[in-house]
């Protein structure tokens, strides 16, 4: 049986890669949760295009201002809303080469 794979993504002032690092991953997985944590810069515009790109995968959360305490919170709230076998963590910056997603995605679908 095909195990569900999201991706979780949370960004602060990511729009210099965060485009290209949702991108290589988001044709192998089943959704995205990409949450903002108070961008400054125009990391909102980049989400902004990435979900009229792939409305289907991506899910945006627009969560505001967070201090090193409630960053921890945050990211178990991600934890909490997700309903997938399996959960990738992708920094803003984090670009995956083809072939290392596909191998992860592969080997958990054959393996479990």
């Amino acid at each position: 049986m095909k195990k569900t794979i999201w991706a979780h993504t949370l960004v602060k002032n990511e729009e210099r890669y965060l485009w290209f690092a949702v991108m290589s991953v988001v044709d192998f997985v089943d959704k995205v949760l990409l949450w903002d944590t108070g961008s400054t810069d125009k990391t909102l515009e980049v989400i902004k295009r990435l979900k009229e790109a792939r409305p289907d995968k991506i899910e945006f959360k627009e969560i505001g201002e967070v201090n090193p305490d409630e960053f921890t919170k945050v990211r178990q709230d991600m934890l909490d809303q997700t309903e997938s076998d399996w959960f990738l963590i992708v920094d803003g910056d984090e670009v995956w080469w083809e072939r290392s997603i596909r191998a992860v995605v592969d080997l958990i679908q054959r393996e479990g």
